[in-house]
């Protein structure tokens, strides 16, 4: 026979040699032992987690003519003998015979006897693919099977198995591997197999499989293929990848805005052939590591050298700053998954961030004497809590202030009449302003959208979270825009999805408590009874300000 590779070799045979997964494995092989063993199981996970190596395992446990107390079978009679070439074992791959014909073939062959077990055992491999006319010939079958037939489903996307076909099934999730449980198991792989691997390189592709067990010994597989002296940098090679250190050069060229080293960067990584949205996701990862150095989280001994450059990164980038980072990187990925250029995005994505950051850094207006980097990059997220940066930047630092005071005075003078009147000019809003005026914000008004219109306040929604660093700078020209408009001074506050969704749950929740929201002067903090209060009920009135759509009836 020929080479064997190692996932099929070190494919577990027993319950006892599965990793993982205990809760399943304790519960079924429970069930065998004591002879309450279900018609149908249905088995749903990421890939490479033990679904399909549990189904085997089970047909080899209720064929066994001489199960040990344990649950091991005996490997010596008729049915373990004849195991792997079997016809009472019947794999069906759902991907490739997914037609109602097939299943019809099937449900006719069901009533033949087992050739030398107890049991027929049919695994459906990724059952998902299955069309509704095969799902609905299944159903009658998979309810009433013959009592020698034992139904193994197993599926990666457990959402589109149909209700009434996962309500004839035991069900059992299954979870991704941890990072020790993948070491664990590749280095008793590599005791067997002599395999002779620097405890670095196991660490990361335990990382690299995401919690899949069988792309880690097939990484292992490769890996060991690769040649004598291997290095993570070889592993990267192979996954099409970069390395923690190529990511910190990065970032340290947008530090020190170094364009020229950035746009290469960018284009080295093109002609490897890295994929850019894994790319981005390593980036994202890298930085989520770097958060998580900063708040004093224990690395296990496989990241510990890949975090040697976080304590210079700190001198550099401020959490606030990374936290921003991450959320527009999210919005990055979407973006180059549509597009033809993304070579094009990547280095207009990071030459921006670069720019923009050297601006803020330079900018003396919003620094003193006391400023530092970690300090004034704040400037450019949309969390925006630390003023110690902005304490000369008089404009910004009410804008923050006053975010609470403006969200409750919007809701406390809202009205339907009063967002139909905004909107009449609003939605032709492009065609009215001069644009050379306000070239910076015609240019984002598709990017935001009108949510509630009080009498002197308006709630904006940002679709984007990555646009509410711009928005800071912005926000006061808008105001003006709107005067210009409206003829109205209109104070105005933006909002992410997030937090429109607190917000507005928070509304509703303080309405029905019984909590009247009452207007505040911005300058002085203090409540003011000018406006008329509503009397409309609670109901009506959310449902006025936040459409009908959002009331449900019990």
């Amino acid at each position: 026979m020929g080479y064997l590779a190692l996932y099929r070799k070190y494919r577990p045979s027993t319950f006892d040699d599965l990793v993982g997964q205990n809760s399943v494995s304790s519960i079924i092989k429970n069930e065998i032992l004591s002879g309450k063993i279900s018609h149908a199981y249905l088995f749903s996970g990421p890939r490479g987690t033990g679904k399909t190596s549990t189904a085997k395992i089970i047909a080899k446990m209720i064929n066994c003519s001489n199960l040990s107390a344990d649950g091991v079978p005996c490997g010596k009679c008729d049915s373990c003998v004849n195991f792997l070439s079997s016809n009472d074992i019947v794999e069906i791959d759902a991907a490739s015979n997914n037609g109602v014909d097939e299943i019809r073939d099937l449900r006719d062959k069901v009533n033949l006897v087992p050739s030398f077990g107890k049991y027929k055992v049919y695994i459906i491999d990724e059952v998902h693919m299955l069309t509704t006319q095969a799902f609905n010939a299944l159903l009658k079958t998979l309810e009433e099977p013959p009592s020698h037939i034992v139904f193994i489903l197993a599926t990666t996307e457990f959402y589109k198995i149909p209700s009434t076909v996962v309500s004839r099934c035991q069900k059992f999730q299954f979870f991704k591997f941890s990072v020790d449980e993948i070491v664990e198991r590749l280095n008793n792989i590599c005791s067997l197999e002599n395999i002779n691997i620097n405890e670095d390189i196991i660490y990361e592709i335990a990382r690299l499989s995401d919690g899949g067990m069988r792309d880690a010994i097939n990484l292992l597989d490769q890996i060991n293929s690769y040649g004598s002296n291997v290095t993570v940098d070889d592993l990267y090679r192979i996954c099409g990848i970069v390395s923690y250190d190529y990511i910190f050069s990065l970032l340290e060229a947008i530090f020190n805005n170094d364009i020229l080293k950035i746009v290469s960067y960018i284009d080295e990584i093109d002609s490897l052939g890295v994929d850019f949205d894994k790319f981005i996701g390593e980036v994202i990862v890298y930085l989520k590591n770097y958060l998580l150095y900063l708040k004093k989280f224990e690395f296990n001994d496989g990241l510990k050298n890949n975090i040697k450059d976080f304590s210079l990164l700190s001198d550099m980038y401020s959490l606030d700053f990374v936290y921003n980072l991450i959320f527009s990187l999210n919005d990055l990925s979407f973006k180059i998954k549509n597009s033809s250029f993304s070579n094009v995005l990547l280095i207009t994505f990071f030459v921006k961030l670069s720019n923009d950051f050297k601006k803020i850094n330079r900018n003396d207006e919003f620094k003193d004497e006391n400023s530092d980097v970690s300090n004034i990059d704040n400037t450019i997220n949309d969390m925006g809590n630390n003023f110690d940066a902005l304490e000369n930047n008089n404009k910004i630092t009410k804008y923050l202030k006053y975010k609470k005071t403006r969200i409750n005075n919007t809701f406390s003078t809202a009205s339907k009449k009063n967002k139909e009147l905004f909107l009449n000019k609003w939605n032709d809003l492009v065609s009215i302003v001069d644009s050379k005026d306000y070239s910076e914000i015609v240019g984002i008004i598709s990017d935001i959208d009108v949510l509630v219109v009080g009498d002197n306040n308006i709630i904006f929604l940002v679709k984007y979270n990555s646009l509410m660093d711009r928005i800071y700078w912005l926000y006061e020209k808008f105001e003006n825009m709107l005067m210009d408009v409206y003829k109205k001074n209109y104070k105005i506050v933006f909002l992410t999805d997030d937090e429109w969704m607190y917000e507005k749950e928070n509304y509703i929740k303080n309405l029905k408590n019984g909590y009247k929201y009452t207007y505040i002067v911005e300058d002085t903090d203090e409540e003011s009874n000018n406006f008329e209060e509503n009397k409309e009920n609670d109901v009506e009135k959310i449902a006025s300000i936040l459409g009908r759509d959002i009331i449900s009836y019990d």
